[in-house]
């Protein structure tokens, strides 16, 4: 049985659950709860101590523990085109870590802002509460952000995550200037499927292809940046609409 553990709001969790289904990889999903879930994660990858993360797909006893093995693992088993063509490997495995970078710096941004705003950490409980309920509850939320925060270190690097962000995706704005419909060759690689998710914490994907996380499209929206990067947002929303849909 192939079966992966995810987050299904999660842009890491959204690049492997993409190449399995580009690679027509059928598989069964666990969704993962954050820092409840975390002692099944250390169970599975027999890790008692360290940070313990998804995605995490577990397939005829191998363990692959990250959105590029999984990816990998799909193209080896799978159908389709490739994702990682013989020709472009240094290409896209310098796109996978620009990705990582691009995801780290919004998920800090993303994260002390909820951390850090009453309100914010009160928009991102459930809507269904009743406004004082939230209320009260809005410490309890700030204070699990305060556990995510401390578990990623995200504030060892509290005033770098908002420039690197619009760093990267002013360089990522660069290389789309010239009209291409892919970041590398003429068809869908895995540097399309790393980085176009990565855009989530500008303003989410259309929900017919991906869930938005607690707080909604608000909470997760900076619309400066969106304001500023249309372009990017035109680009994301193309590839899901000819490649997810």
């Amino acid at each position: 049985m192939t079966r992966l553990h995810h987050l299904p709001f999660s842009p890491w969790s959204e690049k492997a659950r993409w190449a399995l289904d580009h690679h027509r990889v059928s598989y069964e999903t666990v969704q993962h709860v954050p820092l409840v879930g975390d002692m099944r994660l250390r169970v599975l990858l027999r890790k008692p101590r360290g940070r313990v993360t998804v995605p995490i797909l577990e397939d005829q006893g191998q363990i692959f523990p990250d959105s590029l093995s999984i990816a990998r693992h799909a193209e080896a088993i799978g159908t389709g085109t490739p994702l990682f063509p013989a020709e472009h490997a240094t290409q896209v495995q310098r796109w996978h870590q620009f990705s990582e970078e691009l995801l780290n710096a919004g998920r800090g941004v993303f994260a002390l802002k909820q951390a850090d705003d009453v309100q914010a950490a009160q928009a991102a409980l459930p809507r269904k509460l009743h406004p004082a309920v939230r209320s009260l509850l809005a410490p309890v939320a700030r204070q699990t952000m305060n556990l995510f925060v401390a578990k990623y270190r995200i504030r060892d690097s509290e005033r770098s995550h908002r420039p690197v962000l619009e760093r990267l995706l002013e360089g990522l704005a660069t290389v789309l200037s010239d009209g291409r419909q892919y970041l590398v060759g003429e068809q869908l690689t895995y540097a399309d499927l790393a980085v176009a998710p990565a855009l989530q914490m500008v303003r989410p994907v259309d929900k017919r292809f991906m869930p938005v996380g607690p707080g909604g499209r608000k909470a997760w929206s900076n619309d400066d940046l969106a304001e500023r990067f249309p372009q990017l947002l035109a680009w994301r929303d193309a590839l899901y609409e000819a490649h997810r849909s």
